[in-house]
């Protein structure tokens, strides 16, 4: 209802802006220079361009989303008015080339931005509701594949106009293009992993990881496009401020994750030495034998001198293999392996800590 009256309200006042210029102008091409030379007529012009612009938007949300959930939403908000201002704060570097060019390129900028975040949220939606129709696939393959190809074009685009006329605004248009092919690769790939993932019958051991190096490496990209840009600035223009939170939250970023990759290779090398299996009087002396990551019941698994295992399987493999850490806790060789992937501390200690932390912020 908001949207219908403020698009009647949009589309009265550009009508009446045109028809006073052509009233008050002999011919066509008069009229149009007169618009284009009042900021009042150029602003009534804007709006009216921003109410096709969010009318065709909500139809492609139809088509590609349906209707949006209320997280998705809340994000588009968040990630909008962060856009917004990061954009305000480039305009300072490029403020001599500030123009209705500008808006433009701004405004496309902003509105690519708007569906790679929807598909973002709707691939990361994937591993929460996993049983999907079909319509639902073939929208986000095209969707994807349409965002990549026009990612393509417009970063080429910008870098072509920056070689042909040299350092102009379309370096930051060129940067964000390339930013958002590191993006929406990432979504490509993540939503290839989800896919099979489904597809399998039993769960995927080692999707996580795929998606943990999938990130590192989007990360890199993305670390090596903000440099690059950031000594382009500072080379051609000045310090760009707007930048410097992103590249060190890239940064901080990749570098944690490499810090995670060392310490997951360090602790998962070599578990069956580094870990000893746990013994029958190992699980009794526990008050419970229960393995808190995967809430099942833990046996302990007997090898004869002959090394057979009391269970099928060589005792390598064999997932279920209880192991003791350091600090005396004791889990399933696989679940071990699979929360090492996300964190390199005990399990215990840490559902431990975040439970005192609950109660001492109730008192």
């Amino acid at each position: 209802m908001r949207l219908a009256v403020y698009g009647g309200a949009s589309f009265m006042l550009a009508l009446g802006v045109v028809l006073s210029a052509l009233h008050q102008n002999s011919n066509f091409y008069a009229a149009c220079v007169y618009l284009s030379k009042s900021s009042s007529c150029v602003m009534v012009l804007l709006n009216l361009g921003l109410l096709f612009s969010i009318i065709m938007g909500k139809t492609l949300q139809s088509i590609f989303f349906g209707q949006l959930r209320a997280i998705e939403v809340e994000h588009l908000y968040e990630r909008s008015w962060y856009a917004v201002t990061e954009t305000c704060l480039a305009m300072t570097i490029f403020r001599e080339e500030f123009d209705l060019q500008f808006v433009l390129v701004f405004a496309t900028l902003l509105f690519l931005k708007i569906f790679h975040w929807l598909c973002q949220d709707r691939v990361e939606f994937m591993e929460q509701s996993p049983s999907h129709r079909m319509t639902f696939h073939v929208r986000m393959v095209n969707l994807m594949a349409l965002l990549l190809l026009i990612d393509i074009l417009l970063a080429c685009h910008a870098i072509n106009v920056t070689i042909t006329k040299g350092p102009n605004m379309m370096i930051m248009f060129g940067f964000e293009y390339t930013i958002l092919i590191c993006i929406m690769t990432s979504i490509i790939g993540k939503y290839i992993l989800n896919v099979v993932d489904m597809r399998s019958q039993e769960p995927w051991e080692g999707k996580s990881m795929y998606v943990f190096y999938l990130d590192l490496v989007t990360d890199f990209f993305k670390l090596i496009t903000y440099i690059v840009f950031f000594i382009f600035l500072c080379f051609f223009y000045q310090l760009p401020l707007h930048i410097v939170r992103d590249v060190y939250v890239t940064f901080r970023s990749f570098i944690q994750k490499c810090r995670d990759l060392y310490r997951y290779r360090r602790a998962t090398r070599n578990m069956n030495e580094l870990y000893p299996d746990a013994s029958a009087e190992d699980l009794l002396r526990t008050s419970d034998s229960t393995c808190i990551i995967c809430r099942e019941e833990m046996h302990a698994i007997v090898v004869d001198n002959n090394g057979h295992a009391d269970a099928p399987g060589d005792i390598d493999q064999n997932l279920d293999q209880p192991k003791k850490l350091p600090c005396g806790h004791i889990f399933h060789f696989y679940c071990l392996r699979s929360w090492l992937e996300r964190q390199q501390s005990c399990p215990t200690w840490l559902v431990t800590s975040i439970t005192l932390t609950l109660i001492r912020n109730q008192y």
